[in-house]
């Protein structure tokens, strides 16, 4: 047995839970690159104008049957995320997820309070949005390894798109290499997770061509802008030699930051006029109407979210909240299984402080909030209703020190613990 095995042996038989972490620090290479991900040779990267034949040509490779590539839709993905109004629909639908409260439950439905403070980390919000984005970007692999001294995660770590081959269950070290590791294979399995299935491409898929004519048509309208958007100048001279052409014409291009001209006896600049006319509403009509279509697709309506061009009812307009809110269900829905399913299994293994999660669930907290003013006039109507209401409860929930309660025929009656003197009405 080498002195390896030796010391791996007695290191599991002092701490059997760091099982896992152990066996994947012993298989790491000379160079002390212990984190799988960080074994990947990324490359810069670099944003070009992209087409609809790269949009095609993306889809056809990603969708070979034979050998399926995500590089050159990774590639695509990333430009249409340039789009402003693309990723803010997108992370409106995240971020409700993200915002929503949770606990974490046994499965008689009791909370386990400090179970859920372990999912109330960095690590989970991240898991949370990348496990979302799968929705939208396609399937994910998801890395769970740097824990922190008290055996927590630290992070959640997405595979770039471009580095993992689904089909193969694999992670490339670069692009169009088949030179990598499988993330299904012990040890490492126990610190990934795939998310979509193998061929999912997402929705980006269908809202590219969207996307790609919304860059168009503001590229047409630059085009426009530099065209027309400046007057036209010319300039008459009566000296005809070539010298003195080019000199004028370097004076022309100057003048549109300077605005100043030299002219000699016998020339004359002259200024046309700016195109007065709503040309301009070609281009902005469109982009307003690809906008609302992005919209659509991923929010079920656009009202929400172009409430400046978009007016109606009050009922309608409750409609369409009510569409987005079938989404947001849907999402947490999926969250909720991912989670169960997936997660936890992982947890129990990763580390002993997620132990106590293989008798419990996750689950959303669906328990009504209230602001303190909220709260006050609930407790208001309960108690001209009749009802009795446990004022140290109100007192600890609104941090405002309750002493006492008025009677109809008393001043301030003393409550238990309060110290206040009982006055009695004057004869």
């Amino acid at each position: 047995m080498s002195w390896r095995d030796k010391l791996q042996q007695y290191i599991l038989g002092k701490m059997p839970e760091d099982k896992i972490r152990v066996e994947a620090e012993m298989r790491s290479d000379s160079s002390g690159l212990k984190i799988p991900s960080k074994q990947i040779k990324r490359s810069s990267q670099i944003f070009e104008p992209k087409s609809y034949r790269d949009w095609k040509d993306a889809i056809a490779m990603a969708t070979n049957p034979d050998e399926p590539t995500f590089t050159f839709l990774a590639e695509l993905y990333d430009n249409l995320l340039l789009d402003a109004h693309l990723s803010a629909v997108i992370e409106s639908r995240i971020m409700r997820v993200t915002r929503s409260r949770f606990i974490i439950r046994k499965p008689d439905g009791e909370e386990i309070p400090e179970l859920t403070k372990l999912f109330q980390r960095p690590w989970f919000e991240q898991f949370v949005k990348y496990a979302l984005m799968s929705k939208f970007t396609g399937v994910k692999v998801l890395e769970l390894y740097e824990l922190d001294d008290n055996l927590e995660l630290i992070k959640t770590t997405s595979i770039p798109m471009g580095y993992i081959q689904p089909d193969k269950k694999k992670i490339i070290f670069e692009p169009g290499s088949n030179e990598g590791y499988y993330y299904n294979k012990p040890p490492v399995d126990k610190f990934y997770l795939q998310i979509g299935d193998d061929n999912q491409l997402g929705l980006l898929s269908q809202i590219a061509p969207l996307v790609l004519a919304k860059k168009l048509s503001m590229g047409s309208w630059l085009d426009y802008i530099e065209k027309y958007g400046i007057a036209p100048r010319t300039i008459t001279t009566n000296n005809k030699t070539e010298k003195r052409a080019k000199e004028l014409l370097d004076m022309a291009m100057k003048m549109i930051s300077n605005h100043v001209a030299v002219l000699r006896e016998g020339e004359k600049l002259e200024i046309g006029d700016i195109p007065s006319t709503d040309t301009y509403k070609v281009f902005d009509e469109m982009i307003k109407r690809i906008n609302s279509e992005i919209s659509k697709r991923i929010l079920g309506q656009d009202a929400t979210a172009e409430t400046k061009s978009n007016t109606g009812t009050y009922g309608s307009m409750k409609v369409m909240q009510e569409v987005a809110n079938d989404r947001h269900e849907s999402d947490k829905l999926f969250i909720q299984y991912i989670v169960n399913k997936l997660l936890i299994p992982k947890l129990t293994q990763i580390s002993s402080t997620y132990s106590a999660l293989a008798n419990a669930e996750f689950d959303w907290d669906e328990t009504e909030t209230m602001t303190n003013a909220e709260l006050l006039d609930r407790v208001v109507s309960l108690s001209q209703a009749g009802f009795e209401i446990d004022h140290q409860a109100i007192a600890e929930k609104t941090g405002i020190p309750i002493t006492g309660i008025k009677s109809a025929e008393t001043q301030p009656i003393e409550t238990e613990g309060a110290k206040k003197k009982t006055l009695t009405p004057k004869q």
